[in-house]
This record gives structure tokens, sequence and C-alpha cells, in this order.
């Protein structure tokens, strides 16, 4: 048998999957917000010089907070329909800001929607938050996996344990987002003071799952040269054996 099968069947046996998990809350200390030039007209030929007018107000002012990353979306151009036929154009182009800074973030935006209504808005983890507490979460998940293991070994009556599988992953964070009706809030803002905003936390879960095997002591057999000997001992005290009684020597 090839020593590769030979190995390959001595990990069929006395295998266990287990998994663990560690979770925890996170703050979401990043928020993004999406607004978007919006115009209508007959001739589509003038919708571009009207959103680009928009968006470069837009980026100016978007350029005045240091403390917020500013991004343009793709530009789209819809037809306009009545009874059947094209009676005008719609264009549209979206602008996407981000800031750890939610007052700064909040005070743009309450100027932007002079011009561009507010589409959607979120929170989350930044990215540095989200590693560090990713990294944390893995130590303790695969520390659940190890005590899980050392338990199911002790209790089989196992001498010890081998990990033959691992997989270490995680859950992304479900963002706490506003679109559509719950952006309402916001709708009426133009000429108001910035209001105050929380971000409130996040899940975020590391999964350790995988297989084990249990390794069981086995008992000590005599070898081949043991039995042999004890042989030879047996014969000889036969053989050599106590004198009967009359029979001098």
């Amino acid at each position: 048998m090839p020593a590769g099968a030979e190995e390959q069947r001595g990990l069929d046996y006395n295998l266990v999957r287990l998994e663990a998990d560690a979770a925890a809350e996170v703050p979401n200390d990043l928020m993004r917000v999406t607004l978007a030039v919006e115009h209508d007209a007959r001739d589509a030929a003038t919708l571009p010089g009207l959103v680009n007018s928009d968006m470069r107000w837009a980026l100016d002012l978007a350029k005045k907070r240091t403390n917020v990353k500013a991004q343009t979306g793709a530009y789209t151009t819809q037809p306009e329909y009545a009874s059947g036929r094209i009676v005008g154009w719609r264009a549209t182009q979206v602008l996407e800001l981000e800031s750890e800074d939610f007052g700064d973030i909040t005070a743009l935006v309450t100027e932007l929607q002079q011009k561009l209504p507010v589409r959607g808005m979120e929170f989350a983890p930044t990215r540095a938050t989200r590693l560090r507490v990713e990294n944390e979460l893995t130590k303790a998940a695969l520390e659940a996996f190890a005590a899980k293991a050392k338990l199911i070994a002790q209790t089989m009556g196992a001498a010890r344990y081998e990990v033959v599988e691992l997989n270490v992953g995680g859950t992304p964070p479900v963002y706490k987002a506003y679109r559509g009706a719950e952006m309402a809030m916001m709708a009426d803002a133009a000429a108001a003071p910035p209001v105050a905003v929380e971000g409130g936390t996040a899940t975020l879960t590391v999964n350790v799952n995988g297989r084990i095997q249990l390794r069981y002591a086995r008992r000590a057999q005599p070898s081949a040269r043991s039995a042999v000997c004890t042989v030879c001992r047996i014969s000889v005290l036969i053989v050599i054996g106590p004198t009967p009684p009359g029979t001098g020597v």
C-alpha cells in the first residue's frame, strides 16, 4: 500500500467535528452619506452642464472640510415618458461622503442639501477598529476551540488529540443604515443647524471550526525477545530442578 494511502487511512477514525465562536460589540465610528445631483430637461444635451455645475459647487464645499472624504459616483441619464412617448430626460450623479468626524460631515450635509437631496446614510466600524477587534476575537475563538477539544478528549478517555482540519472565518458587521422614508429627518435640514447623530454599535463575530482526532494510549505488548527468554527460564528450571531425596550428587 502506498505510504500516502496508509497515512490517510490513519486519519479516518476517532474524528470529531466541532466549532467555537467569539463575538463583540464594536462602535460604529465611521459615517457615510450619499447625496445626489438631479436635473430634468426636455433636451438631454443640456443636462450635463446643469449636473456638472451643481457637482462642482458641492465639491468646493466638501474641500473646506478636511476631515471629510468626498467621492463622485456614476452619471446616469434616463428618459421620462408620458402617454408612451419620451417627453424629457433626467440626469443623476451621486456624491459619497465619509468621515469619522460626525459633527463635520453632518454640518457639510446640511449645507449640501440646498441643492443635493440625501439618498442614504449608514454607520460602520472603521477598518482599523474592525481589524483590531477581529484579531482579539480570533484569539478568543481559537482558545475556545482548544478548550472544547481538550474537554472532549478528556471526557472520551483519550490520551491526547490532534487537529486535522481548522478553518477560521468572520461574519461581516451589519451596518446601521437609513434609506428612503427614514431620511425624512434630514430632508428639511437645509436651513436648520446640524443635527446630532449617534452611530451605535455593530456586532463582529469570528468562527473557528474543524476536526480533531482522538488518540488513545496503546497497551504495552511483550516483545518477541522477552517471550523467548521467559520460555527459556521455565525450561531451565525444569531441567536443573532440585535433586530428589535419596539420590546423591
